[in-house]
């Protein structure tokens, strides 16, 4: 059978048996999730989202030139600990990601820092083994930090609705290069949530699939992403080939798509950020929304709205308490404009009219894809 268009693909996904979606996997016990689930939400490194002071001393040079994705570079990372007192561990070093790993498209690599195995035990660090490391694009302009910024607080307004969701921390990250070939800088960036970590603190496990039918999906939740991704603008995700979206199964057997990479997005609104080919009949700028979920009994203006109406003003508080910080290269105004763009969005919740008009309209069929 033909399965590579999306239409095909979506049939021999609803037809085919769960167990042919992915490898076996070990279910864990009630009493494994539980314990699983504590540790996970009791990692020090997110606990709090003071900005977290490092110094990552390495082949920064190396890094940048090679962005070898498979080679890891030796170093340490330093940092103040809990208990106040200055802490100096070995840390692996290597580039990743795909279109910011790009030398045409970015200046400064994605990276992931890799921490010894036992040696971070009574530190904030500790439980951790691999971390993604978002960084500015561009390390030499200061609209590529106020991106890192909006990234990271896309990532908040998500934990603001749902638990289901990537956990993240800012660093004050100060670049040390072992060869001096390049300059030391301190630039703002922020780790990402380890996938079964996120996973675990769900009751939930990392599933490993390439394809999967949305109709599998926990619908409340797969409404909620989309939603989600309506509001930030972002349509540089597939819940159906895994673009940007990890599957996890909970201790109840259900499936959650959750979303993650969120640069592409119109809250972000990065100079190099484009709209796909395919989507510009519809939107030419990703600062113009477009709703990409599927149509779903639950996908109604009662029950996909209430999570927004309720975080209203806890989400628009991440903006304003962000910018009283007082970063240089993110301000009150910063902020205003943010919560501004996203008052559009919250015409859509306000108004069931234009629910109809820009959601219930522009759902994509749960047989075609379209």
């Amino acid at each position: 059978m033909n399965c590579r268009t999306l239409r095909m693909t979506l049939f021999c996904l609803a037809v085919a048996p769960l167990g042919l979606l992915g490898q076996e996997f070990h279910i864990p016990t009630a009493e494994e999730y539980a314990e699983k689930a504590a540790k996970a939400e009791n990692h020090p490194l997110f606990q709090s989202q003071e900005p977290l002071r490092v110094t990552l001393r390495t082949d920064i040079e190396w890094l940048r030139d090679e962005r070898n994705d498979s080679v890891e570079v030796e170093g340490t990372l330093t940092f103040i600990d809990l208990d106040g007192t200055e802490v100096v561990k070995p840390v692996d070093t290597r580039a990743r990601g795909n279109f910011r790993r790009s030398k045409k498209n970015c200046k400064f690599p994605p990276l992931r820092l890799d921490f010894p195995t036992g040696q971070m035990d009574g530190t904030v660090f500790e439980g951790q083994d691999k971390l993604k490391l978002v960084t500015p694009c561009n390390d030499g302009r200061d609209d590529h930090q106020r991106y890192i910024f909006n990234e990271y607080l896309a990532y908040r307004i998500l934990n603001t609705l749902t638990e289901a969701s990537f956990r993240v921390r800012l660093l004050e990250i100060t670049y040390e290069d072992v060869s001096e070939g390049y300059d030391t800088r301190t630039k703002f960036g922020f780790l990402i949530e380890d996938e079964d970590d996120m996973a675990a603190r769900n009751r939930a496990v990392l599933q490993d699939v390439t394809q999967f039918h949305p109709m599998r999906t926990l619908s409340e939740y797969s409404v909620l992403a989309a939603m989600f991704n309506y509001m930030i603008g972002n349509t540089d995700w597939s819940p159906v080939y895994f673009h940007n979206v990890k599957l996890i199964r909970t201790e109840e057997a259900q499936f959650l798509t959750v979303p993650y990479d969120f640069d592409s997005s119109g809250i972000v609104n990065a100079r190099y950020a484009t709209v796909d080919p395919s989507l510009q009949d519809k939107i030419r700028r990703v600062t113009q929304r477009l709703y990409r979920g599927f149509c779903r009994p639950e996908l109604t203006y009662a029950l996909a709205t209430a999570p927004f109406a309720a975080a209203r003003d806890d989400i628009n508080r991440l903006f304003t308490d962000f910018a009283a910080i007082g970063h240089e290269q993110y301000e009150p105004d910063d902020a205003e404009d943010k919560i501004e763009w996203l008052e559009d969005f919250y015409r859509v919740v306000d108004e069931e009219d234009r629910f109809e008009r820009e959601i219930l309209r522009e759902c994509r069929d749960m047989e075609t894809g379209r």
